[in-house]
């Protein structure tokens, strides 16, 4: 039991850290929060920053986060630990205790647990997020049909504890993206008016 909760508390309080957070502070002297949609992640950073460079460390960082907690874990070989070590990472980013629960999507770190345990699986998703995006122009739609439809991949390829790891991971996360996505679509169906 002391194991859940150690592992529990160091990777919710790992993805806590507010990356776009801190670094619009420091480069920007900018509540990040205040900014564009007041989302704090590498997507909302991008948008206030307009530094491709800074926003890639961003991204790279708050991936880094859920790969180093499952990298953490991975070391007590128990795949519930895995497990429960990767949504407590992702969801330290969405609600981080810094900033009053109000953080970032969870994309970024998602792929960061998914690039630890199976690095093929990400590939998989920027190839159907860019083929997606390249056909629709809508960024939220297609990460979201791509993060699906790599679960799909994953439940017909992977052993069940990566399918756990990525499906329970991804409904916590599309979860978060359901506002947005509406709106996007609702943008297409006006479009096609």
């Amino acid at each position: 039991m002391t194991d859940y909760i150690l592992v529990i508390l160091y990777s919710y309080l790992l993805g806590s850290i507010p990356t776009a957070y801190i670094f619009a502070k420091l480069f920007y002297k900018l509540d990040i929060r205040k900014q564009g949609s007041g989302n704090v992640g590498t997507l909302n950073f991008l948008r206030v920053s307009h530094s491709k460079i800074i926003s890639i460390i961003v991204l790279i960082l708050d991936a880094s986060k859920g790969y180093l907690a499952i990298g953490l874990t991975a070391s007590l070989a128990n795949s519930a630990l895995i497990l429960f070590a990767s949504v407590a990472v992702v969801l330290g980013h969405i609600f981080p205790i810094w900033l009053g629960g109000k953080g970032g999507r969870g994309l970024a770190t998602l792929a960061g647990v998914i690039l630890y345990v199976n690095p093929i699986l990400v590939g998989y998703w920027w190839l159907l997020f860019g083929a997606l995006y390249l056909v629709t122009k809508k960024y939220i739609f297609s990460g979201i049909l791509a993060l699906f439809l790599v679960n799909l991949i994953t439940v017909l390829t992977q052993n069940l504890d990566t399918f756990l790891i990525l499906s329970v991971n991804s409904v916590i996360v599309m979860l978060k993206y359901v506002g947005r996505l509406a709106s996007e679509l609702n943008l297409k169906f006006k479009e096609g008016e």
